[in-house]
C-alpha cells in the first residue's frame, strides 16, 4: 500500500497540482491537509470518482483535513472528533485478518496541545496483533523530537511521549517538510511495516 501526503493550502485553488501529483505517484491512500474545504463545496468539484474522499472541515476559515482512498479498496469512517481536525478511516488490506486504521490530522501553529492528548485517547494500543495504525498529517511541532523530546515544554513533551511511546507509535518521516522544519509527521504502528517513506515537492510518501 502507497500513501502519500499532501499540505494543500487551499486545494480549491490547486486542483489541477494535486492531481497531477496523485498520478505521479499513484498512492492508494491520500491524506490532505489545509483542504479550506467546507460544506458548500461537495466532492465532485474537487475529488475524482476514482476515489473515495472522507472530510472532516474547520468551521472557521482556512484548515481542514481529508483522507481519499482508492474506490476499489474496502474502507469505511471510523470516526471523526468534533472538537478537533481529525478524521479515522479503516482501510482493509489484502489480508483480510489486517486492516489499517488511518487518521489524517492538521493543528494550526500555536494550537491547543489537547490535540495530542486526544490522539492518544482515541488510538490507544489494544494489544491485538492486526490492530495497525498510522497518523499523518500536519502537527506544527517545529522543535519536536520525536524520539522522546518537544523542546523545553514539559507538558507538550510529556503529551507526545503518551501519544508515541505508549501507543506504540514510531515517527517515520526521514526529512524536512517545510522549509527546513518537520511540520507533517507519519506514526506509525507497527514499524515494522514500513518499507520505505520520503519527502518530495514538500509532500510525504510512505509504501508498504
Amino acid at each position: 500500500m502507497v500513501l502519500l501526503q499532501v499540505n494543500c493550502r487551499s486545494i480549491c485553488n490547486k486542483i489541477l497540482e494535486f492531481w497531477n501529483l496523485i498520478d505521479a505517484y499513484n498512492p492508494d491512500v491520500v491524506i490532505g491537509t489545509e483542504s479550506w474545504l467546507s460544506e458548500e463545496i461537495n466532492n465532485a468539484e474537487v475529488f475524482r470518482d476514482d476515489y473515495i474522499s472522507f472530510r472532516r472541515h474547520r468551521c472557521s476559515r482556512g484548515g481542514g483535513v481529508f483522507i481519499c482512498v482508492k474506490n476499489y479498496i474496502d474502507c469505511s469512517v471510523l470516526w471523526t472528533d468534533e472538537v478537533f481536525e481529525i478524521i479515522a478511516v479503516e482501510v482493509k488490506g489484502g489480508n483480510p485478518k489486517f486492516s489499517w486504521e488511518v487518521v489524517g490530522v492538521y493543528t494550526a501553529p500555536n494550537e491547543d496541545m489537547r490535540v495530542i492528548e486526544r490522539l492518544a485517547t482515541r488510538t490507544g494500543f489494544t494489544g491485538s496483533s492486526t490492530k495497525r495504525s498510522i497518523i499523518g498529517g500536519g502537527l506544527n511541532l517545529p522543535y519536536a523530537d520525536w524520539n522522546g523530546n518537544a523542546g523545553g515544554n514539559i507538558g507538550t513533551r510529556a503529551l507526545i511521549n503518551s501519544l508515541v511511546w505508549e501507543n506504540g507509535y514510531s515517527q517515520v518521516t526521514d526529512g524536512p517538510t517545510r522549509g527546513d522544519a518537520l511540520l507533517d509527521v507519519y506514526l506509525v504502528r507497527p514499524v515494522s511495516s514500513v518499507t520505505s517513506s520520503g519527502v518530495v515537492q514538500g509532500s510525504v510518501i510512505i509504501l508498504y
